[in-house]
């Protein structure tokens, strides 16, 4: 690994967080595996699009680090967009709601079973749904932290600190003047008007892409992916010539569908958690860029070929 990018690491450990949103999946902790490749490749996209964006970690911190010039972000689910409109455009307003929102049970099912009409009720339902949920998931499975007896020690309003969202909210919106937030659509429409406006205002574009996961995304998205939507995004991404970098649940199949991509590397990187107990998560990388990190201090390094994805993997070997 370069001292580039080495330092990139450095940087990124104990880092602020953002975004306000608890999203399954979240690639909070992939950040500075995102910014080691732009860093390995020589890249600073004046453009980078996030257009499966949840919680928008991965665009919202490289852009505070001023690693990219903007970002764009979307998402299908019109609560999401909502949201992310509203942060931009009218954080007071949000952050009053934040802070005078009931946390209670009468208010979560209001905000689980109401269709709001309105963008502001929207982005409101959202947060609030998000951080009262189990796991952060807005699908209509998903039940009240503490559960609808409320027993536990740990109840509905223990995931929202208002002080802190409010806090969150405002760091964002600081960030508005270089934020896009593009209409809530397909992802691949978000790809295709951000590389047209890319090329009418010459600029580069960077593109990060976080699907719903292969595994049990019905039971965590509104918005989940059919096995038929999966093998469409690969299609679509194997005509895409402007770099990119696309993140996955490691499923094998997933895997399988991407080796065709021929300017396409497919990786599997461990990361390592560390407290009073060590974990790790895994998760799969595809990119058409021509360098991808081969050691960090986040993640095992080995190369092996899965039988069932017929492909070369690699993952990072851990300093820590």
């Amino acid at each position: 690994m370069s001292t580039a990018t080495d330092e990139l690491f450095r940087r990124f450990t104990g880092r602020t967080i953002l975004s306000p949103l608890r999203y399954p999946g979240g690639k909070r902790r992939l950040v500075p595996y995102v910014a080691a490749v732009l860093a390995e490749n020589e890249l600073r996209p004046d453009v980078f699009v996030e257009p499966y964006a949840g919680g928008a970690s991965v665009s919202l911190e490289l852009l505070a680090f001023d690693l990219v010039g903007r970002i764009v972000i979307s998402d299908a689910d019109p609560l999401i967009s909502a949201f992310w409109e509203t942060v931009v455009t009218d954080v007071d307003w949000l952050c009053q709601q934040v802070g005078s929102i009931d946390l209670d049970l009468k208010t979560w099912e209001r905000m689980k079973t109401t269709d709001f009409p309105s963008r502001r009720e929207r982005a409101l339902a959202c947060l609030y749904l998000n951080r009262t949920s189990f796991n952060g998931a807005l699908h209509k499975r998903a039940g009240p932290l503490g559960g609808k007896a409320q027993t536990s020690a740990y109840g509905i309003g223990c995931r929202f600190p208002r002080e802190r969202l409010a806090a969150r909210l405002r760091a964002c919106a600081k960030l508005a003047d270089r934020i896009d937030v593009a209409p809530s659509q397909d992802a691949m429409v978000t790809v295709r008007k951000a590389r047209e406006r890319a090329r009418r205002d010459v600029r580069s574009v960077f593109f990060y892409l976080d699907p719903p996961f292969w595994a049990k995304s019905e039971f965590l998205y509104r918005r989940s992916f059919t096995e038929i939507q999966h093998e469409r995004l690969a299609d679509q991404l194997h005509w895409l010539r402007d770099p990119f970098l696309l993140s996955y649940d490691p499923a094998p199949e997933i895997a399988e569908l991407y080796t065709a991509h021929s300017a396409a590397t497919v990786a599997e990187i461990e990361l390592l958690y560390t407290g009073t107990a060590r974990s790790a998560g895994r998760e799969l990388v595809i990119s058409n860029l021509p360098k991808l990190p081969t050691a960090t201090k986040l993640w095992r390094s080995t190369t092996r070929v899965p039988e069932e994805a017929g492909t070369a993997v690699r993952t990072a070997e851990s300093q820590t």
